[in-house]
This record gives structure tokens, C-alpha cells and sequence, in this order.
């Protein structure tokens, strides 16, 4: 993953929890780089052993903490650095995810090697079923927080059902279903 999500879940810790919460997770990862530069890959185990500290420190499970740090994502980190191609991406929360593919295309050619996840959006009846598909394992907790914390920017409120994992031929890929209001 990028450096600059390792820089926010670091900022998400400390705005959060102060700066020797962060000192305490970093020091239990084992990563041994605390100063990440933004457009620099780094391997994923890196981000996944930060997260699995901070649900130490934290006393949550992973999956708490990567919900959160979605919904952080989504309403601190997105609009600070992406806030016009945020505002250009969707009117509502619904067009938004419908064309979030397309926004992922947009900053593609930003970050080298970048590899994005896949998103497929239906809507039956104000239920949205959203397919995301990525290569990397377990952040499906990241974007139910991110569609939270979209859904704050939209003024929509959401009914999550159980998220349903679907196998495909390289791995697991997941359908999140919900009720926009």
C-alpha cells in the first residue's frame, strides 16, 4: 500500500488517541519505518501490521479498527486531498459509489503500479448491493467505513446486512448489501 495510508492511520491514531498511542502501536508492529512518504509503495504486511497493533492497543478487533479508519478516510483524508474530484465524482451517495471506479481510474496515473480495487453497484428498491472486488484480503471493514463515512457527506443514513463473501478464481471478493435512507 501507498505511504499515504500508513501516514493517515498514523494521524487517525494520533488525532484520536495521542502520540504515544501511536508510539505504543508502532513500537508492537515491528515496522521498522515510522516516516512514510506518500507516493511510495510499501509491502501491505506494513499496513496490516500496524492495524493488527492498534486493535491491540486499542482493545478493538481489526475489523473495528479498519471501519474506522474508513470512516476517517472518507471524511478527513479523501476531502483534504481529493475534495474536487470528490465533489466531481457524484451528487448523492448512490451516483457516488456508481462511479467510483471512475474515480479510482482518475488517480491511477498518480500512483505508480497502482492497482485499484473493482467496484459493481445494483439497486433494487433503495437496497444497493455493492461487489468489491480487490486483491488485497480484509479491508472489506475499510470500505464499509469509507460508505459510512460517505454517507455522513451525502446526509444519507444506511442499514448495513451481513456482508456476503463470494469465491472467485483468485481469492475471495466481497458483496456488501445496504439500504440507503
Amino acid at each position: 500500500m501507498y505511504g499515504l495510508i500508513n501516514k493517515s492511520l498514523k494521524a487517525m491514531i494520533t488525532e484520536n488517541h495521542g502520540a504515544d498511542c501511536w508510539n505504543k502501536i508502532f513500537e508492537a508492529s515491528g515496522v521498522s519505518v515510522d516516516s512514510f512518504v506518500s507516493m511510495q509503495q510499501y509491502d501491505d504486511q506494513v499496513t496490516y501490521a500496524l492495524v493488527g497493533a492498534a486493535s491491540e492497543q486499542l482493545n478493538a478487533s481489526p475489523a473495528e479498527c479498519l471501519d474506522a479508519f474508513g470512516y476517517y478516510w472518507a471524511t478527513v483524508v479523501a476531502p483534504e486531498s481529493y475534495g474536487l474530484l470528490l465533489d466531481s465524482t457524484g451528487s448523492n451517495l448512490l451516483e457516488f459509489l456508481q462511479h467510483t471506479n471512475d474515480l479510482h481510474d482518475r488517480i491511477t496515473s498518480t500512483f505508480i503500479g497502482y492497482t485499484p480495487p473493482y467496484f459493481e453497484v445494483s439497486n433494487n428498491d433503495n437496497r444497493v448491493a455493492l461487489r468489491y472486488e480487490s486483491k488485497r484480503e480484509g479491508l472489506t471493514p475499510f470500505v464499509i467505513g469509507v460508505i459510512k463515512g460517505l454517507a455522513k457527506r451525502f446526509g444519507s443514513t444506511l442499514t448495513f446486512e451481513p456482508v456476503e463473501k463470494v469465491q472467485v478464481s483468485q481469492g475471495e471478493t466481497s458483496v456488501i448489501h445496504f439500504v440507503i435512507h
